[in-house]
C-alpha cells in the first residue's frame, strides 16, 4: 500500500506554538552536521546542545550583540539527511549561504519569522528550484517554480494571482503546510519528538550578503 501523502493534518502541532517565534528549519541530504556546519562557514561550539531555553538565549543573545546567527545540526536518524534549526535566525532561506550547501546535494528549508513573514526555499546542486512566500504562494520564483504546483494545489495553498488582500484565508496553517510540503521533497517527517531528543552541534555563522527577514 502506498504511503499517504503529508499534509497540514500531519504537522498541526508545528501551527500550535511548539516553534520558535521565529524559526527557520533545513533540510539537507548527504552531508553530516560537521559538513554543513563548515559549508555556512560556521564557528562551532564544543559541547552540543538540546532545542532549548539555552539555545533559544543565546541565538537572541547573539543576534542582538551583532547580527550573527546560531544555528544547529544533527543527523536525522536512519537517514541520510541532517537537519540544522535556528530560533530567531534566517540562515536556511537565505540563497546566498544555501547555494554553496546544496552543491551536489538537495537542501530544503523553510522559516516563520512573526508578523507576517515566511519563506519556504528549494535548492539543488547550485539551483535555485524554488523560493516563495507561502502566504503569497501565487508568486514563486526559481529555475522550476512550478514544479511542486500539484503537491501545493493538495496541501491547501492559495495560488490564485489575482486575489486580494481581502481574499486571503489568514486562518490557513502556513507553518503545517511548509513542514508538510518539505517532507514530500525530502521524505523526512518532523516530529516534536526528533526535534526534542536530538542534541545539535551548534555554532555561529554570518550570512553572506544580510537580507530583511
Amino acid at each position: 500500500m502506498t504511503a499517504a501523502m503529508p499534509t497540514t493534518t500531519d504537522y498541526a502541532w508545528a501551527d500550535s506554538g511548539a516553534l520558535d517565534d521565529p524559526y527557520c528549519l533545513t533540510l539537507v541530504r548527504g552531508l553530516t552536521p560537521e559538513e554543513f556546519m563548515a559549508r555556512v562557514h560556521a564557528e562551532t561550539r564544543p559541547r552540543p546542545m538540546r532545542l532549548d531555553a539555552d539555545f533559544h538565549d543565546v541565538s537572541y543573545d547573539l543576534r542582538s550583540a551583532g547580527g550573527a546567527l546560531f544555528i544547529g545540526a544533527a543527523a536525522v536518524p536512519g537517514e541520510n539527511w541532517t537537519l540544522a534549526y535556528e530560533s530567531n535566525g534566517h540562515l536556511g532561506v537565505t540563497a546566498e549561504a544555501m547555494i554553496p550547501v546544496s552543491l551536489g546535494t538537495r537542501v530544503v528549508s523553510h522559516y516563520e519569522g512573526g508578523n507576517g513573514r515566511y519563506r519556504f526555499f528549494w535548492a539543488e546542486d547550485g539551483d535555485v528550484r524554488l523560493d516563495f512566500d507561502p502566504l503569497y504562494a501565487h508568486d514563486r520564483c526559481g529555475s522550476t517554480p512550478d514544479a511542486l504546483l500539484d503537491d501545493m494545489v493538495e496541501i491547501g495553498y492559495d495560488l490564485r494571482d489575482d486575489a486580494s488582500l481581502e481574499d486571503i484565508d489568514f486562518t490557513f496553517p502556513l507553518i503545517a503546510a511548509s513542514f508538510a510540503l518539505a517532507e514530500r521533497l525530502t521524505g523526512i517527517r518532523v516530529t516534536p519528538e526528533l526535534l526534542a531528543d536530538r542534541t545539535f552541534l551548534c555554532g555561529q555563522a554570518r550570512v553572506p550578503f544580510p537580507q530583511d527577514r
